[in-house]
């Protein structure tokens, strides 16, 4: 006999009770001797129950008083306790949107300090507040009218969540046209690891290689598809979660900046832009192109493990690969050396950079959803390619490349005729010309090229020049090691 959602509803009061009293339990055990939040000092720390608020405030103010890799570890610590104690608070009273607000605070602890020290317990929190958005979706989706009810059964029955309000079905499908590829990346099937390794062993240093179908065993492209926009909601708790997104074309960018908003928020605004609703009062007038936002190189997968249940660490991860030449040290302090890799979430529409730049690892770049297209260039480049140094502000960007890939293709098109300048608009002429008098050696440098597609790799040697552009719609995992 099916289970009624008035009788589901009654395990979760026991299930909400009992992660009341666990994380009373955790709060108020004593802290021990060699906890770093004891660095904060016996004033805060004796507020904590009674005033969450001011210990969140105060350690707020710290951990943007020093650059992120210096905050003293005591202040990532009370920002954490300070949170659960807050959170205590609002699991007790249950009062409005509850359940949104203590996932606010919970992912701003998750984001600004890792959760430090309590990563299992915010853990426990989460999976309460998931049966509970699962319950209450239950008992919204009974109340339907039963031919509607059906249809969503059947995509329940596929793995699929109902689309919700205003999310469409799929992403858009527009895309942008690849670039003609001159000098195209080796791709390969499936290569096995001894192969693999064959590969990063031969030769002074290795070179990037593009390999296909090494993924289809993941649930991401198979059971579990990252295609449907609604199961992306379902894994973040109906959109609810919180995630850093870039705004702004490149990193590099004048007025480019970090938001930190739902993921809800993030797929209506930028995966699904709502179209330009035309005035009838106003005339109309050039308008200034909507923003990019970008969900780039953030660690979503630590923060979300629902996303990391969908994936693999590629076998490619556990090989030995070689050190950086010697001939072209890395820019940058030495890196240490690391016990597994570190993933990152690459997720935003159409159009989408990443500038020309290098990394201080290995790198296995994924990709789930859409294709991007990749430009490469060896180490041996570097030199052509005007690494920018160290900025205004201390900040050491000798990683970043001062070329804009993207303008130089646009300037420089590989179809183009080289007798058709004559004909040619002047003001594309003399932006051509300001080009190559700023960066005289950028049209010498060699560089390898390829379309990267759902469910295939690509491999990065540590030191590689790369620029990333995507095609559409598109989410890419890149898993660093060495």
């Amino acid at each position: 006999m099916p289970t009624s959602p008035a009788t589901q509803i009654l395990p979760l009061q026991s299930d909400l009770a009992d992660i009341i009293r666990s994380t009373h339990e955790e709060l108020s055990a004593s802290l021990s001797d060699n906890d770093e939040i004891h660095g904060c000092g016996q004033a805060a720390l004796s507020i904590l129950p009674a005033r969450p608020d001011a210990c969140i405030r105060l350690a707020h103010e710290k951990l943007h008083a020093y650059p992120y890799k210096d905050v003293p570890t005591c202040w990532r610590r009370l920002y954490t306790e300070g949170s659960l104690w807050k959170i205590l608070q609002i699991l007790k009273k249950q009062q409005g949107d509850w359940v949104t607000e203590v996932i606010r605070i919970l992912d701003m602890a998750l984001i600004l300090t890792g959760g430090f020290g309590r990563k299992e317990l915010i853990e426990k929190i989460f999976n309460t507040l998931s049966k509970i958005i699962s319950a209450s979706q239950t008992k919204e989706l009974s109340n339907r009218p039963s031919k509607r009810q059906k249809l969503e059964n059947n995509c329940l029955e596929h793995n699929l969540t109902p689309s919700p309000l205003g999310i469409p079905s799929s992403f858009p499908n527009s895309t942008i046209p690849p670039p003609t590829l001159r000098f195209s990346i080796l791709r390969v099937h499936n290569l096995s690891l001894e192969a693999f390794q064959t590969h990063l062993s031969s030769g002074a240093s290795p070179t990037p290689l593009i390999i296909t179908d090494a993924l289809t065993h993941w649930p991401a492209l198979s059971s579990r598809k990252w295609t449907y926009p609604s199961y992306l909601l379902s894994l973040t708790l109906d959109g609810r979660r919180l995630v850093p997104v870039e705004i702004g074309r490149s990193y590099t960018d004048t007025g480019w900046g970090q938001r930190i908003i739902t993921f809800r928020e993030f797929m209506t605004t930028y995966m699904f832009p709502p179209p330009p609703s035309p005035s009838i009062k106003t005339p109309p007038s050039p308008a200034e192109p909507p923003q990019t936002g970008y969900l780039a190189q953030h660690d979503l997968l630590t923060q979300i493990p629902s996303f990391r249940a969908d994936i693999c660490i590629p076998d490619y991860c556990y090989t030995d690969p070689p050190p950086p030449s010697p001939s072209y040290p890395i820019p940058g302090p030495p890196v240490p050396q690391l016990d597994e890799p570190l993933l990152n979430a690459w997720f935003g529409p159409a159009g989408t950079i990443s500038p020309l730049h290098t990394d201080p690892y290995h790198n296995i770049l994924t990709q789930v959803v859409g294709t991007k297209y990749i430009r490469l260039y060896a180490p041996s480049q570097t030199r052509k390619l005007y690494p920018r140094g160290t900025d205004e502000n201390g900040v050491d960007m000798g990683n970043t490349s001062f070329v804009d890939v993207g303008q130089a293709m646009s300037l420089f098109p590989a179809e183009a005729d080289a007798e058709s300048g004559s004909s040619e608009d002047a003001e594309i002429l003399e932006r051509r010309r300001e080009f190559e008098a700023r960066f005289p050696l950028f049209k010498d440098a060699e560089y390898v090229e390829g379309v990267l597609g759902p469910g295939e790799c690509l491999y990065i040697p540590v030191g590689w020049w790369h620029y990333v552009k995507s095609l559409g719609p598109s989410f890419s995992v890149s898993f660093w090691w060495n």
